[in-house]
């Protein structure tokens, strides 16, 4: 054997013994992971925090700074009460300007009484244009956390999925239209300053398969593109993750629960512009965004349903439409191992859905709305609410949001700033009256309901918002 054969076999072999060395310690890492993992699992199980799951102190109003007026349109049909609404708190231009780009932001992801009303989202919008010399534009937005993947994610379409194509058999009003849906906003806009985005997660999700009641996966599949979130320097439409600002709650001596701050970045299809809901609007000038300095009002048009995980579910909870639901538990991109999605902040595997303090999820979105955006406005549309009857339903068949059995129809439309009030407004005047199987977890005279439980830590978190009726008054 020459001395470069020699060499070369030398080589050969010291590679492969660094190649299979390198596996075996990888392979040996993994498993120590995955040990201490479980072990880690455990301890978060024996060590629970019991103040994870403790109801939260009620912290005292300011009977001053407190005191809040919202604005009730009630009993004459949806266009009419919103009308009613909004005159009573001096007409839409109070809150908008008239060279504003106007936010909508609407509920897309169940169809039914799960949506935003479609004649209620015409009527705002109508007020919006009506307003004198206005010259700017709407942009009505969801993020229903599903996509179409046969178009590209930066299509506005690729995300109107759910309510905005599957057509509801209530909850629709507009006039000479028995069923509906929400894109049929689309053509009554036509030419004018509208325009209709549907946002999209940056990660995908375990729960893609789901069939979430649409098995054949028409109105969308569950997940994100794997697009990932926006990077440093990137100028493209998709979702923020900020792991520096991650809202953090001590569930055990060795866990925390824990969420990103995560926010949306998209283009009007109407002006080009984009639009940072965090950071304002932009312009593209090559590969790079140059602020425009333009005003944006948001205006957050939410429904209002009893709701398992939270009592409630109105305009406190309403953000769940923005934020990116792949940035934690179920979502499948590396980045989030070990986080909660906002949806799952409070969920103890261990423990029954029953027991679980799912009303936790209160805390993220009141630190969204501190970190990213506040509605301006929220306009809380229950033409028809959903509750489950003492007989109760085919949960097999379709969601409480969808089934005809659990639809009530109340006729109210909640107009204001702040979204406690309008929760508790709304708790105790809407759904209370009207709740029959689940009236237990709406009951605000109880501290320890659901109800109470989460506006509670939603007011604590945000350090704002009224409880207390007596500082309420309804217009």
């Amino acid at each position: 054997m020459t001395r470069s054969d020699y060499n070369r076999r030398v080589r050969i072999t010291r590679r492969k013994l660094l190649i299979g060395g390198g596996a075996a310690v990888a392979a040996l890492a993994g498993g120590s992971f995955v040990f201490r993992d479980k072990i880690r699992r455990k301890l978060d199980v024996w060590t629970r925090k019991d103040s994870f799951s403790a109801t939260p102190p009620l912290v005292p109003h300011d009977p001053v700074a407190d005191a809040t007026t919202i604005y009730v349109g009630r009993d004459r049909g949806v266009a009419e009460n919103v009308d009613s609404a909004l005159g009573k708190l001096g007409g839409i231009g109070k809150v908008i300007g008239a060279d504003d780009l106007v936010l909508i932001k609407v509920s897309a992801q169940w169809w039914n009484t799960g949506m935003t009303n479609v004649g209620a989202v015409k009527q705002v919008i109508d007020h919006v244009l009506a307003i004198p010399g206005f010259r700017g534009e709407v942009v009505v937005f969801e993020n229903t956390h599903f996509r179409f993947p046969d178009r590209k994610s930066e299509d506005p379409t690729a995300g109107l999925t759910r309510a905005w194509t599957m057509e509801s058999s209530w909850n629709v009003d507009l006039p000479g239209k028995e069923k509906g849906r929400l894109l049929d906003l689309v053509d009554l806009f036509r030419g004018k300053p509208v325009s209709f985005v549907g946002l999209i997660d940056g990660g995908g999700s375990d729960l893609a398969e789901d069939p979430w009641y649409d098995p054949e996966h028409k109105h969308g599949v569950y997940g994100g593109d794997d697009r990932g979130p926006i990077g440093d320097g990137e100028a493209r439409d998709g979702y923020h993750w900020d792991f520096g600002n991650t809202f953090r709650l001590a569930r055990s001596r060795v866990m925390d629960a824990q969420v990103p701050l995560t926010w949306p970045r998209f283009t009007s299809p109407g002006s080009g512009d984009v639009i940072d809901l965090k950071d304002g609007v932009f312009r593209r000038e090559g590969d790079r965004l140059v602020a425009t300095g333009r005003p944006v009002k948001f205006i957050n048009m939410t429904t209002c349903n009893e709701h398992g995980s939270t009592g409630i579910t109105a305009a406190c909870k309403s953000p769940m439409g923005i934020v990116d639901m792949s940035a934690g538990a179920l979502g499948n991109h590396p980045r989030v191992r070990g986080y909660q999605s906002v949806h799952y902040f409070g969920r103890l595997p261990e423990i029954s859905g029953e027991r679980s303090p799912t009303w936790r999820m209160a805390g993220p979105l009141a630190f969204f709305g501190d970190k990213v955006r506040k509605a301006d406005l929220y306009v809380t549309v229950a033409e028809w609410v959903a509750m489950v009857p003492d007989s109760g339903y085919d949960e097999a068949a379709e969601d409480m949001r969808q089934a005809r059995s659990c639809a009530v129809k109340t006729q109210r439309v909640v107009v204001g700033a702040d979204p406690v009030a309008i929760d508790s407004y709304c708790a105790r005047e809407v759904l209370l009256p009207n709740a029959s199987k689940n009236r237990a977890m709406l009951d605000l005279a109880d501290p320890d309901s659901k109800a109470s439980r989460f506006l509670r830590y939603f007011r604590q978190v945000a350090g704002r918002g009224t409880l207390d009726p007596a500082l309420v008054t309804v217009a």
